[in-house]
């Protein structure tokens, strides 16, 4: 009897694996933005980062802002913080809003809407902090593209420090972490579409590799997400024009998947809230939700 439930517990995985892959329909396209870069889902509220309307993303010109949408897709607020520079990746923890502003991160108490965090890394000499991602109850993950660096963020007391990679990401971009394991998805190098998706073992500060994944197409790649058991969604910009996708991925078998989904500009740090998947598609101005579907 345990030997076939054992059997039985392995197929279902491989039922729900497969299921997951396979695609990911419409549900609605949210319109008027400027160079959307991130969306997150927070209590009744999705809140999406705007670079600007020019697509300037390493110019301090304070035409960035954060919107305002409610659970179901529509605008409450187009500017609910303004004044920003270029803001990308988002991150909730704890009740605040964190946002990744070139060279600094910002955050906002989501009960109230005040400002109560904010950390200047312009020492290191970035210009690209990027994703986040949770790395435990005080502290978050952020990607560094322009560096191949990804810091160390305490938000109890502003400050930072380095992660420490045995292999360095090339132009680390969206992040997850499932347990000790820090998944990066690369933008690439040389400014050529060779992003890849890595993982790395965490020990303390520590990162080792511990294996790579090739995309194809191959192109640069932007925003992932986590569905549990080791499976993620990555977005691919693939070019500069309307040809960016979606790919499924089990690090378990090793098995990537181009899903079932439309074809975006520049689909870039997405979210996952439940079934439903949130991509901004930069080049277009728009935010993608999606229903993710089995076969």
């Amino acid at each position: 009897m345990c030997r076939l439930r054992i059997v039985l517990f392995m197929l279902a995985s491989v039922v729900t694996s497969s299921a997951w892959a396979a695609g990911a329909v419409l549900d609605k396209v949210i319109t008027g933005f400027a160079s959307p870069e991130s969306v997150v889902a927070a209590g009744d509220s999705v809140f999406v980062s705007n670079v600007g309307e020019k697509l300037e993303p390493f110019t301090k010109d304070g035409d960035g802002f954060i919107s305002r949408l409610d659970r179901q897709g529509n605008l409450r607020e187009l500017k609910w913080k303004s004044g920003l520079n270029a803001p990308k990746g988002m991150v909730v923890q704890n009740g605040v809003l964190y946002v990744a502003d070139i060279d600094r991160v910002l955050g906002w108490r989501l009960s109230d809407g005040r400002q109560v965090y904010e950390l200047d890394l312009s020492a290191t000499g970035v210009r690209f902090l990027n994703a986040f991602a949770a790395f435990s109850g005080h502290r978050l993950l952020l990607s560094a593209t322009d560096q191949n660096k990804v810091y160390v963020i305490h938000t109890q007391q502003p400050r930072y420090e380095e992660l420490q990679f045995d292999t360095p990401p090339r132009g680390p971009n969206g992040l997850a972490l499932d347990g000790q394991v820090l998944t990066i998805a690369e933008w690439g190098s040389d400014d050529r579409p060779n992003g890849m998706l890595r993982q790395y073992r965490l020990t303390g500060n520590q990162a080792k590799l511990i294996r790579t994944f090739e995309i194809t197409p191959p192109g640069y790649l932007d925003g992932v997400v986590g569905l549990g058991g080791q499976r993620y969604i990555v977005s691919n910009w693939v070019r500069f024009e309307p040809a960016g996708v979606l790919h499924w991925v089990d690090a378990r078998t090793g098995e990537v998947t181009q899903m079932r989904a439309p074809v975006m500009a520049g689909p870039a740090d997405l979210t996952l809230d439940g079934t439903r998947l949130w991509v901004p598609a930069m080049l277009e101005g728009k935010v993608y939700r999606l229903n993710l579907h089995s076969r």
